[in-house]
């Protein structure tokens, strides 16, 4: 079986002194591979198999079923080339090093607290009248 190509070669021999149709017939929804064999002589049938799933391919002869297999190509895992460049250390994808950088975030989140909590304290309060009071 060829994987990439996910091909079957059956080879159909007629012993026999007259020419015999036969068919090559699978499970999975595709066309049966109708032919003919000379006397004496043998024809081989190229079948594509669905990839990673089982397939029934038998061949028949007036009807009757002469020989059937069960077959499967398993190309995800027979294709499978080795990595040949693993890598010794697996790389880091933990905390940084780099304190100094966490450093400088934390101060200016607390610097911006500050103006913020600053801003807050003074904001509602003026010291002018922004409406002239009644009496005035």
């Amino acid at each position: 079986m060829s994987c990439p190509a996910r091909s079957v070669r059956i080879t159909i021999r007629n012993t026999g002194t007259q020419s015999e149709d036969y068919t090559v017939v699978k499970n999975d929804d595709s066309a049966t591979v109708p032919g003919t064999v000379a006397p004496h002589d043998s024809k081989t049938v190229k079948v594509e198999l669905k990839e990673d799933r089982r397939t029934l391919v038998q061949v028949d002869w007036a009807n009757k079923r002469i020989e059937s297999r069960t077959l499967k190509a398993n190309c995800k895992h027979a294709g499978a080339a080795p990595n040949k460049t693993t890598p010794s250390k697996l790389p880091h994808t933990g905390p940084d090093t780099v304190l100094w950088a966490r450093a400088a975030t934390g101060v200016g989140v607390m610097l911006t607290g500050v103006v913020i909590f600053w801003y807050g304290g003074i904001w509602p309060r003026r010291r002018e009248q922004v409406f002239a009071k009644k009496g005035d």
